[in-house]
């Protein structure tokens, strides 16, 4: 058994996502009793998550949620790599679905993911420079927070926790309609890309990919119709495989 295998036996296995609704909404689901949620941080590209310092100014009083406000808070203050010494979560789940926010910079090179949440805050300057996810100064800054999530993990002792949720824009909703497909293409393009990316520092089995056949839209999802909304049997399938590629420790 390795120093920090993930733990079988008895009790849900605790997990942290750094991700999106993709990964959030399936542990969302009635009478799961393998996993539970310890925290979740959304809305937060590794570009910006990593970066020395987040963007100066910003009012997040004036946005109205409670959970987005902490959000935002949790984007422009790097509190995900700040608390990485300390995290106590069984399995860390990754997915790279809001990168496509691309990030904002300021002139100090501060950071921030241009979230509709951060949008609605205040205090934000003119002089923000928004950079679009894809673009060659985009996959400069997430390849730099990539690096620094691999070593800080290291560091704490967690590589071996984390597991890679390779989730992928839907194409087709199961009504039979169709989502732009060229947007569909051009995410899926870049997120084939960064997914690559993190197999350099994490082995196979710490990558869970579900089915393409259920990679499909639900045009009665709660949070709305959407190529990143999927049916319910994606996330059980999706937590049948964390469960495989958790349960066991190895060697």
């Amino acid at each position: 058994m390795t120093e920090h295998a993930v733990p079988s036996g008895a009790g849900a296995r605790t997990v942290l996502i750094h991700g999106s609704c993709v990964t959030r909404d399936a542990f969302a689901l009635p009478g799961e009793p393998r996993f539970r949620l310890a925290d979740y941080y959304a809305r937060s590209s590794l570009a910006s998550a990593f970066a020395d310092h987040g963007l100066e100014g910003v009012d997040t009083a004036v946005i109205p949620s409670a959970f987005q406000r902490r959000m935002v808070e949790r984007d422009l203050t790097k509190t995900f790599w700040r608390a990485m010494p300390t995290v106590q979560a069984d399995v860390i789940v990754v997915d790279l679905v809001d990168e496509r926010f691309g990030i904002l910079v300021d002139d100090r090179a501060g950071v921030g993911t241009p979230s509709a949440e951060l949008l609605r805050a205040g205090g934000l300057s003119p002089e923000l420079h928004r950079v679009a996810p894809g673009s060659v100064d985009f996959l400069m800054a997430w390849e730099a927070g990539r690096r620094r999530f691999m070593a800080e993990a290291r560091a704490a002792g967690l590589v071996e926790r984390i597991v890679v949720h390779q989730a992928r824009w839907a194409e087709l909703c199961a009504d039979g309609t169709r989502f732009d497909y060229q947007a569909s293409a051009e995410a899926n393009h870049l997120l084939e890309y960064m997914y690559g990316r993190l197999r350099l520092d994490l082995a196979p089995h710490q990558f869970v990919r579900v089915p393409a056949h259920l990679v499909v839209g639900d045009p009665d999802h709660r949070w709305g119709r959407s190529p990143v909304h999927y049916v319910e049997e994606y996330y059980r399938s999706f937590l049948d495989l964390l469960d495989r590629a958790t349960a066991s420790p190895r060697r």
